[in-house]
């Protein structure tokens, strides 16, 4: 039998105690409310939606108006491994430990309103609304604060402050990533290792160089790469921090904070790994443009490193560096080469032009100049392992 109300029948009882809790009163009555569904760039399937509720309550003689979110999830409860990369329930899960209410350093996880469970694993969580639709590009000083905050917060765990061992948190998360895209991976490979598939102006015009060895380079490597991030000094993280997921507020002492959002990949992984995504996902998702990716890379982790010396952490910069640059080249690498298989079909073509509202000259060259920089991220990785002598 099907319990799970559909997102049109949600009635002022079902919206009480969140909104009660978003206003902090336990008296306030909803007088009326909308509700829009929230575009997301990267919405997981069994993720059933995210969904912002706003309208105005009465508390006294005194209107006030609210707005809270909920994400509706599809979370079984099964015999999955919940110690693996993508496991939806840890994100309710740590909501229920309390694990997310005070995080250390810069960071901090929206307040949760409410949750409730439904038949066949379906949760509704109910979150305070921190976002900020329509929010224009970050600068390189957004970049560099938030690189800041997390530096801060994995420095903390670094540095004394407990680390997690819940079940549930995510382990080796870089692995299952790249255990879960094999497939499309080896279809990439494939592709470049065609002599044909060079020939097409679009990729003679946007690669400086073929980049068919050095991808194959890094797959061979990928292995040993994992282990050696598994040798670096291990600390608590978001693993899903860029700019879709990152949003700058001011707490009430008027300092600049940073909440995450989205937090089901959290587990426990390398130093440096954390801002692995802020770097390359901005790039593939164009939130930052691939002609600036170095001084972008340089800002992101110097403030990264300024955060983890703020916590405390005085241990060689290169071990933060390896894992920074390894975890950039594991993680898009070749997994960012998935449109590339577009390219010889002229209907895929129009799709992507479509979805991102971009000629595809200009995302060719924005995708094309990413793996660029991102394979140079390797190249370095391979260099700082050989100079730290970091054994697999």
């Amino acid at each position: 039998m099907n319990d799970i109300p559909e997102i049109k029948e949600i009635d002022a009882t079902m919206l009480t105690e969140p909104v009660r809790q978003a206003l902090g009163s336990r008296s306030a009555e909803i007088r009326h409310w909308e509700h829009h569904p929230i575009s997301y760039i990267n919405t997981e399937v069994a993720n059933l939606g995210l969904h912002r509720f706003k309208g105005i309550a009465r508390e006294g003689v005194e209107d006030r108006a609210w707005s809270i979110v909920l994400k509706a999830v599809d979370a079984p409860i099964n015999d999955t491994d919940p110690s693996q990369w993508n496991y939806h329930r840890r994100e309710i899960l740590a909501y229920e430990e309390g694990l997310l209410t005070d995080l250390p350093g810069g960071i901090s996880a929206p307040r949760c309103l409410g949750i409730t469970k439904y038949s066949n694993g379906v949760c509704w969580l109910w979150l305070e609304d921190v976002l900020n639709p329509g929010s224009p590009p970050w600068s390189l000083t957004e970049y560099g604060l938030v690189a800041h905050h997390l530096g801060q917060f994995n420095g903390a765990y670094l540095t004394g402050h407990a680390l997690p061992s819940l079940p549930w948190l995510s382990r080796h998360w870089l692995r299952g990533w790249l255990s879960y895209y094999e497939t499309s991976n080896r279809e990439a490979l494939e592709l470049l290792q065609d002599e044909h598939f060079w020939e097409q102006s679009l990729l003679r015009s946007a690669f400086p160089r073929q980049i068919t060895d050095e991808v194959l380079q890094l797959w061979e490597s990928h292995e040993s790469l994992l282990r050696t991030l598994d040798r670096l000094p291990q600390t608590f993280c978001h693993l899903d921090a860029y700019r879709p997921n990152l949003f700058l507020h001011r707490d009430g002492q008027g300092s600049n904070q940073t909440v995450a959002v989205d937090w089901v990949f959290m587990g426990i992984a390398s130093v440096g790994e954390e801002i692995a995504n802020l770097l390359a996902a901005s790039l593939i998702w164009l939130e930052y443009d691939a002609t600036e990716a170095r001084n972008l890379d340089e800002v992101i982790f110097n403030n990264y490193l300024k955060g983890l010396r703020d916590a405390g952490w005085q241990d060689d910069p290169r071990l933060a560096r390896l894992g920074y640059t390894a975890a950039c080249a594991l993680r898009w690498g070749v997994v960012g080469l998935w449109w590339l298989r577009s390219l010889g079909d002229s209907g895929k073509q129009a799709e992507l032009e479509t979805h991102w509202n971009r000629p595809l000259a200009e995302l060719v060259s924005q995708w094309a100049r990413t793996t660029t920089y991102i394979l140079g991220l390797a190249q370095e990785a391979y260099q700082l392992r050989e100079d730290l002598d970091v054994k697999e």
